[in-house]
């Protein structure tokens, strides 16, 4: 660990260095990053086969260098050195390239990016939903989250990292209208292997029409597709949407009010000499919106209908893969039974966590989604939810909450429907704002609840899952840049299911049974002292229980102790 601090140290002051003898036309930037973790797994007492601790970390740099030949173009290059502890002088170091992109602007007119581009374009066509990560974290967990956002390229802002090009330009008008703006993309999803396995692209794009500061409209559309001529073969595939955007807002002295949303179609094509395995649907999203500007309080209200053969996947690809085996304590008990995924695992294996767009309905976790489980792209749902939100102006309280009412559009083995209700909401509240103390103490609490209901006078189709989620944190800063961190979330799950199993064109074959009857939770608490706001070292305990009555119970204890820089 300190080697690889001193590293990144010296990365750091040669950064401020050579900056200042180059200037600003060559810069480096990047992050650093050490992990070091001890772990204690205990399940039955007869276990004698799983070894019970484990101690392992690594350190990581990743090394930027951009460069502005001039002030229209940039280039940007990232590579990481990763080496595990223990590993260093061996096989436990690795070279990968993280970025490298060129971008730039001709003529003060037009924008392009080429190699790697966080893109997105709207929830129903290219968007990062995160449906399984549902509630905002603090403390502990933010730390965790902000690290997985960060290996597998999730921001804030709902973009997927693609390898390709993006260009958008924008022209003004005097009257009537004022801009439109127009965006394109293009990126491979596949290569082909020159016999069977077609090249396969993604690309698309949309043109936004601003009226005026009342008025905006986007015409979308977005598309998957193979390249005829790069395979032998006339099985090409392609899914194509094609959706409206619009957002009418009309803002008074005291008050916002406003109505959004987006609708369109899709169509998708797994063999063009086969009828049976086109789909093609619709879907509908609109919402109206109020917002009281002196006292910070919003409410909205919106209906969606998305068909149950509605197809996009550039929307409905999961960040999360289910289909993922744990790499910590994969097997357990004397019979090594696979260890399913649990809560605690998404917020601690980056593996899970996909980086490409996914052609094909990915598997998902009904215990901790199934209303919403490819976010507000989910297909086969239609129904109507509610919002508000509110903050003060000083922040001491925000506060948001969210209920949906929803129901299939198409009963799956049956005419009989399933409905969801999905209520979560957060609470946020400041004491250093409201004492207007320099150090900050706050303490958040979050819920969120999923109820999945079918009810029939034939016992197999009869449905009732029920879930609840919870999340908190208190972080209290008692000394100048150090701060106390204690986090609890829980996660428990009750009742049955019908699962869908497909076959390659995304046709139910069969159902698989579905029961779950359980609860995990988790307990932690940590320090973190911050150098800076983009450097700091963290150390926290962490006390996991899974108790499940579908395979065997284990308790987990972790200790770890990170170092980030950002730089």
């Amino acid at each position: 660990m300190r080697f690889i601090l001193l590293i990144s140290l010296i990365i750091a002051c040669s950064t401020s260095i050579l900056a200042q003898r180059i200037g600003k036309k060559v810069q480096f930037v990047g992050a650093a990053r050490t992990l070091m973790s001890y772990s204690d797994f205990r399940s039955e007492e007869s276990d004698t086969v799983t070894a019970p601790t484990s101690f392992g970390g690594y350190g990581l740099i990743d090394l930027g260098i951009k460069i502005n030949p001039n002030s229209q173009t940039e280039i940007l290059g990232m590579f990481r050195i990763n080496a595990t502890f223990g590993g260093f002088w061996g096989s436990g170091v690795s070279f990968d390239v993280r970025q490298l992109h060129v971008k730039g602007v001709v003529a003060d007119v037009l924008r392009y990016q080429i190699g790697t581009i966080d893109y997105k374009l709207t929830p129903y066509t290219f968007f990062n939903h995160n449906p399984d990560i549902l509630l905002p974290s603090t403390g502990t967990m933010r730390i965790k989250e902000e690290i997985l956002d960060y290996e597998s390229f999730n921001g804030t802002n709902n973009t997927w990292r693609q390898q390709g090009a993006a260009i958008d330009f924008a022209l003004q008008f005097p009257k009537v209208i004022e801009e439109i703006e127009f965006n394109g993309f293009i990126c491979r999803l596949d290569p082909s292997n020159g016999q069977t396995v077609f090249d396969r692209l993604f690309g698309g794009g949309n043109m936004v029409v601003q009226q005026s500061k009342y008025f905006t409209l986007g015409v979308n559309h977005a598309s998957i597709f193979d390249v005829r001529g790069t395979a032998v073969s006339d099985e090409v595939y392609s899914n194509n949407v094609s959706s409206l955007t619009y957002d009418f807002t009309y803002e008074m002295k005291d008050h916002i009010i406003g109505i959004d949303g987006e609708s369109g179609i899709s169509s998708t094509i797994y063999s063009p000499t086969d009828d049976a395995s086109k789909l093609s649907d619709y879907f509908i999203h609109a919402r109206a919106y109020f917002n009281f500007k002196k006292i910070n309080l919003g409410f909205d209200i919106g209906y969606l209908d998305n068909g149950p053969d509605f197809r996009s996947f550039g929307a409905q690809s999961k960040r999360v893969n289910f289909n993922q085996q744990n790499t910590s304590y994969q097997r357990y008990t004397n019979d090594q039974s696979v260890r399913p995924v649990s809560y605690f695992d998404l917020y601690n294996d980056p593996s899970f966590y996909a980086r490409n767009i996914s052609v094909g309905i990915m598997a998902y976790n009904p215990a901790i989604n199934n209303a919403l489980p490819y976010g507000m792209a989910s297909f086969n749902r239609r129904g109507a939810y509610v919002g508000a939100s509110y903050s003060d102006s000083l922040k001491i309280i925000e506060a948001d909450l969210k209920y949906h009412f929803l129901q299939e559009i198409r009963g799956q083995g049956t005419e009989t429907l399933k409905s969801f209700h999905y209520l979560k909401g957060n609470l946020r509240f400041s004491l250093s704002n409201l004492l207007n103390w320099k150090n900050n103490i706050a303490l958040q609490v979050g819920a969120a609840y999923q109820s999945t209901s079918r009810t029939s006078d034939f016992g197999y189709e009869s449905i009732n899952l029920n879930s609840i989620i919870l999340n908190s944190g208190l972080e209290v800063e008692f000394a100048d840049k150090l701060t106390l961190m204690v986090n609890f979330f829980m996660m428990q799950s009750k009742g049955n299911e019908l699962i869908g199993e497909r076959n390659a064109t995304e046709e139910i074959i069969n159902y698989k049974p579905y029961t779950v009857d359980g609860i995990e939770w988790n307990l932690a608490s940590g320090l973190r002292f911050n150098f800076t706001r983009d450097i700091y070292l963290a150390a926290m305990y962490e006390f996991n229980n899974n108790n499940f009555v579908d395979y065997t119970p284990y308790q987990y204890h972790q200790v770890s102790i990170y170092y980030v820089m950002k730089f």
